[in-house]
């Protein structure tokens, strides 16, 4: 009996033995899994791997099931590969996840850079656009809007979450794109066949009345900011000019900041003291044609009940500002004013055209209408 006893005394001794060198191997397997799933998490893969991390969690939930099993048996010798296989699902599980997650961020990232990248030169298209089309409120309230979409996506890159980064610059892009749809509009008539041809005509007649009358007449044109003095048909000298801050549009009514288009003539000359421009050509702004569009558009309703016809168009000093600034006149420099005005006088003809050629503001509304690539550089 004693001897038995001590066989078994000795077999469980072993056994046991057996299974102490056996636990570390399961704690070692555990905290491989623990560590593997916490690199996961610390990697948010909840954000961009959920359904495998939700795997590798619930695999090592299932390992410490196990394992605390086998250390709680009677029998001493735990089944060590049982256990260290269902760590070694949750470790390979949050690996998994892990790599998902970075290359989830991964590509978050580079899509969202490349979005706010697209929002960047939007919105610095729009603010070159700004420059030189005049905007009313709402419009400059589109821009506003847009830089600060533009502005929150960076944050958002900042701080890691890609997906409002997304959202905010694809917003940026969506106002800039408002904000160029009402420049074409606007711009349409540049690359108008019918207004370039009528643009074209009027120079083609001014001209030919300065050869054919051997005499002075102005060309002012507006894309190209300048103003050509031709005499006899000739061109002899051209100026740079300052337009009315609206000078895109063609003038519609008082106070709409375009400086008009048409035919018109010096009807006074005004010295230093008549003006508060140093001196200036008055026009006959509104002529004939002027008064018969207003009256039309007044009829269709396109202009409001309070809109009056404007008036006091002139080429004046004070300009050389690099910027359009009147309210609808041409400026140039005091020194050109002076050198002008010794070359016109009362009935000088002044034809003021958009542009006499097809140029870049055609060229941006062709493009646009048509879905071409455009920057930041304005029209």
């Amino acid at each position: 009996m004693a001897i038995g006893v001590a066989v078994l005394m000795a077999t469980y001794g072993v056994a046991y033995a057996v299974g102490l060198r056996r636990a570390p191997v399961m704690q070692a397997a555990a905290e491989a899994a623990r560590a593997a799933v916490a690199d996961a998490r610390t990697a948010d893969a909840m954000t961009w791997a959920p359904d495998r991390l939700l795997t590798a969690e619930a695999a090592l939930r299932d390992g410490l099931a196990a394992q605390r099993v086998e250390e709680m048996r009677l029998w001493p010798i735990p089944d060590t590969q049982r256990v260290v296989e269902a760590f070694s699902v949750a470790e390979r599980a949050a690996r998994d996840a892990l790599g998902v997650a970075r290359e989830s961020r991964s590509s978050a990232a580079t899509a969202a850079a490349s979005l706010i990248a697209d929002a960047e030169a939007a919105v610095a298209a729009s603010e070159a656009l700004a420059t030189t089309i005049h905007l009313g409120a709402a419009r400059r309230a589109l821009l506003a809007q847009a830089r600060a979409a533009l502005a929150e996506s960076r944050v958002y890159e900042r701080e890691g979450d890609f997906g409002n980064a997304t959202v905010r610059a694809r917003q940026a892009v969506a106002l800039s794109a408002q904000m160029h749809d009402h420049a074409v509009a606007v711009a349409a008539r540049y690359a108008d066949g019918e207004t370039l041809a009528r643009w074209q005509r009027w120079k083609d007649e001014t001209v030919a009345w300065s050869r054919r009358e051997g005499r002075a007449a102005i060309l002012v044109s507006k894309e190209a900011h300048t103003l050509t003095l031709y005499d006899r048909g000739k061109a002899v000298k051209t100026y740079r000019i300052d337009l009315g801050f609206n000078w895109i549009a063609d003038k519609a009514h008082a106070g709409d900041g375009a400086t008009p288009e048409g035919r018109y003539r010096v009807v006074t000359r005004k010295s230093r003291g008549a003006t508060i421009y140093y001196k200036a050509l008055l026009l006959d702004y509104p002529n004939q044609q002027d008064r018969a569009d207003y009256a039309r558009a007044r009829r269709d309703g396109t202009l409001p009940a309070s809109a009056g016809i404007g008036g006091l168009i002139e080429i004046h000093g004070e300009g050389g500002r690099g910027r359009d600034w009147t309210k609808g006149c041409v400026a140039l420099t005091n020194p050109d004013i002076d050198d002008l005005f010794t070359r016109v006088g009362v009935g000088t003809p002044v034809t003021i055209v958009g542009n006499d050629s097809y140029g870049a503001i055609a060229e941006f509304a062709r493009q646009r209408r048509t879905g071409g690539a455009l920057d930041g550089r304005q029209p």
